[in-house]
């Protein structure tokens, strides 16, 4: 059974990226919507991805943000994934030539066609996101109610911790898990101990 991916969201300073890293992540996300907490300069993005090797990726997150923006973003950046986590439809995530994720609310959203919806989609983030689509809220939603039509890969997000982050694997078999809020000290600022324990419990390394 291959091991479930770790994507860590909202990652701002290299410390951290480089604790992750060394923790065994599989994706660092870096969040470009300028309305949220975790948001980045280009200058500091730039930091943070010179300082980690390529076997990381670099996930870049927006949501409804203007397509002038995004670019000015991606064209300045070493960007391996985009993440539109707003109500952005396939036409528009795809003009920027790279793989990019969805972010599909959980209560929300209608499963039966993702796939027609999102042809072009790598992957599906299925979150509890609250109306700003920015994500990081810290809710859980329930795992049993895997009714999601994909053949798409599926990373589960919202108020996975260190507490929950097993049953969540067990309950959904998901591909990925997607971590924020859950492994902060405090709103927005990450712990580098919750990171390495989140890793561990999700690689089972224990």
């Amino acid at each position: 059974m291959k091991k479930v991916k770790v994507k860590i969201c909202g990652i701002k300073d290299v410390t951290t990226a480089l604790e992750a890293e060394k923790s065994g992540v599989d994706y660092i996300g870096l969040v470009f919507c300028e309305k949220s907490k975790r948001c980045i300069t280009i200058e500091k993005a730039k930091e943070i991805i010179s300082s980690l090797s390529k076997k990381t990726l670099i996930v870049a997150l927006f949501s409804n943000d203007d397509e002038k923006y995004v670019s000015s973003i991606i064209n300045s950046l070493d960007i391996d994934i985009v993440q539109f986590h707003g109500n952005e439809l396939d036409s528009y995530c795809i003009k920027y030539n790279l793989p990019y994720f969805k972010g599909i609310s959980e209560r929300n959203n209608d499963f039966s066609s993702l796939d027609e919806i999102y042809p072009n989609s790598s992957a599906f983030i299925v979150d509890s996101h609250d109306g700003d689509g920015i994500g990081g809220t810290g809710k859980t939603f329930n795992w049993s109610k895997n009714h999601f039509n994909t053949k798409k890969p599926i990373i589960i997000a919202g108020g996975l911790n260190c507490d929950n982050v097993e049953d969540a694997i067990k309950v959904f078999l998901p591909y990925g898990v997607d971590v924020s809020s859950g492994v902060e000290s405090c709103d927005g600022v990450k712990d580098l101990k919750l990171i390495k324990e989140f890793i561990q419990k999700v690689k089972n390394e224990k």
